[in-house]
């Protein structure tokens, strides 16, 4: 059995190195605990029972995680940071987020665990096939998901249902006549790197439309208000022209709308927008008025924070811990029935041409 003198010579540290490491009572560089972490994998190396009692200490600090995905933050996610926050502190513990990086951020993140630094981990903005989740799963440290990946059902998680929110809003412009719904969506980078709510919420719309007998039309968009607003013209010059769009990406919506207007198109007279898994802010920033749907973040926050001390006082176990929350929609002024007939720019504000 490996010895903590043998992690040392391994790791070319000194003893005392990596008994900090284990215990948090000195910091340690980032660098040579994860050597040290590499090594104790390597050897297999099981802590004596002081280090491990050093290691169960509680630091009433639960540690919140987001990846460096290209995403911008929307009012959600910082729903679910003030919710957690206040549900850790009604349990008498502190939340710190700690950003890291998608790669080796789980490393990361169970080293801050083993130093003592953190009891568990809070991990938002999941993806499908997460390595943060994988290297969690391999330290045994205590986490729940703001989240899920591809097979959830082993781990605690609390997630907004995208696919249900998505399809809501397409059977909702439907039953106005609509049948020309198309789906813009997050940024291509998103998709490819297996970001969660961009590959649910469009497989949501695609078998929404589907179920329709619809043809459907999904677009990828930058989170930006000037890629929403370039995107207005391409989005009209489809085959079929769409009567209805349903945004999935907060802030190129807005951009969205304005380009429309540039276009000399009325919203929703010419054509209807919804904003899928939005937020009641960004519905009243638009002109008209955005329809919606609203996430119960602070409510998600607040489950994920008290789920993950319930697991760290075996209390629950992870499958215990299976919440798919539904949004609510907010009413705006940006639906209406399908148009008679879908005009030319021109025909309506020529000025703008």
């Amino acid at each position: 059995m490996a010895t903590m003198q043998d992690v040392a010579r391994r790791a070319n540290v000194a003893v005392s190195t990596v008994s900090y490491a284990l215990s948090g009572a000195r910091p340690v560089a980032r660098a040579t605990a994860e050597r040290i972490r590499r090594v104790m994998e390597e050897l297999d190396y099981q802590p004596n029972a002081m280090a491990q009692g050093l290691a169960r200490r509680r630091a009433h600090t639960l540690a919140m995680s987001f990846p460096a995905f290209d995403t911008a933050m929307g009012e959600t996610v910082f729903e679910i940071v003030r919710g957690a926050q206040a549900a850790a502190a009604e349990l008498s513990y502190h939340l710190a987020v700690w950003p890291v990086s998608r790669e080796g951020g789980g490393e990361e993140l169970a080293l801050i665990v083993r130093q003592g630094k953190a009891d568990g981990v809070l991990l938002v903005e999941v993806a499908v096939e997460d390595p943060r989740v994988e290297a969690l799963e391999r330290a045994k440290v205590p986490f729940v998901l703001v989240g899920r990946t591809a097979d959830p059902e082993r781990h605690a998680y609390v997630d907004i249902d995208f696919e249900q929110a998505v399809a809501d809003a397409v059977h909702a412009l439907h039953d106005l006549g609509h049948k020309r719904i198309a789906f813009v969506g997050r940024p291509e980078s998103q998709v490819a790197s297996g970001y969660g709510p961009a590959l649910r919420a469009r497989a949501g719309y695609v078998q929404a439309m589907q179920s329709l007998r619809l043809r459907p039309a999904t677009v990828s968009c930058d989170a930006s208000p000037v890629a929403g607003r370039l995107l207005a013209a391409p989005l009209l010059q489809q085959e079929q022209r769409p009567t209805a769009v349903v945004v999935l990406n907060d802030m190129a919506v807005m951009g969205l709308v304005a380009g429309l207007d540039e276009m000399g198109l009325s919203v929703p007279e010419d054509i209807s927008v919804v904003g899928a898994v939005s937020s009641r802010t960004l519905g009243a920033m638009t002109n008209p008025p955005l329809s919606t749907s609203h996430a119960p973040g602070e409510q998600m926050g607040a489950y994920a924070a008290r789920a993950l001390v319930r697991l760290l006082d075996d209390e629950i176990k992870p499958a215990d811990c299976h919440r798919l929350v539904q949004c609510t929609p907010v009413p705006g002024r940006s639906i209406g029935p399908v148009p008679p007939t879908f005009p030319a720019s021109s025909q309506r504000r020529g000025s703008h041409q």
